[in-house]
């Protein structure tokens, strides 16, 4: 797949029809006005740091949320905020991209179906593993848990391993194809996307600029 940068008919029914339009608009304006998606109230005595979650391959699991109160449309051009969600484990511990701000951060889409997301996945474990500061979320999304664990073991994946099981971050983050990469700086902020297989050129390319 080639790299992409990524910056980001009324039907006449008669009377009854154009009754319930004016009702069906407002409702959307006040949809749109409220720029959310309905997500979880979190537990706010559940929330606890990345070093807290459990060790080893998959880091356990965590589900991919949307918070409640958060934006289902954000803008997504470099420079922006990362759009916000929460990594919840299985007991209900949680935490939320935003309490990572501080750190450089990379999310990754991928399916073990992805070939080409095969082919990256080691450089992508190697520059977490080399850069303690770094944090990778390795995002997988709509597969079943058991599908996904024998490929975390494989690359012995000991970043998160975020279940988008319902693909939820995948709308969020409008993703149009797998692999998909977004590097977040220190300050929370959108620094570039990249759409395909990374290279290890240009992964490091994108991790020097937010380091």
């Amino acid at each position: 797949m080639p790299r992409r940068d990524i910056s980001f008919p009324i039907n006449r029914c008669g009377h009854r029809f154009r009754a319930w339009a004016g009702f069906v608009v407002a409702a959307l304006i006040l949809a749109a006005c409220g720029g959310s998606s309905a997500g979880v109230k979190l537990d706010i005595a559940k929330k606890v740091a990345l070093a807290d979650f459990p060790g080893g391959v998959g880091r356990g699991y965590p589900s991919a949320q949307m918070i409640a109160g958060g934006k289902s449309n954000p803008p997504l051009q470099p420079g922006s905020p990362a759009p916000d969600f929460a990594l919840v484990l299985e007991d209900g511990s949680h935490l939320s991209l935003s309490d990572l701000q501080g750190r450089p951060i990379v999310i990754n889409f991928w399916a073990t179906w992805c070939g080409p997301c095969r082919l990256e996945m080691p450089e992508l474990m190697r520059a977490a593993v080399n850069d303690p500061n770094l944090i990778l979320l390795a995002v997988n999304v709509q597969e079943a848990p058991d599908a996904v664990a024998p490929f975390a073991d494989d690359f012995t994946m000991t970043t998160p391993v975020v279940l988008d099981s319902k693909g939820i971050l995948n709308k969020l983050y409008a993703v149009r194809g797998l692999p998909t990469t977004y590097f977040i700086d220190d300050s929370g902020a959108i620094s570039a996307v990249y759409s395909g297989p990374l290279t290890p050129p240009a992964l490091k390319e994108r991790l020097d600029a937010i380091r």
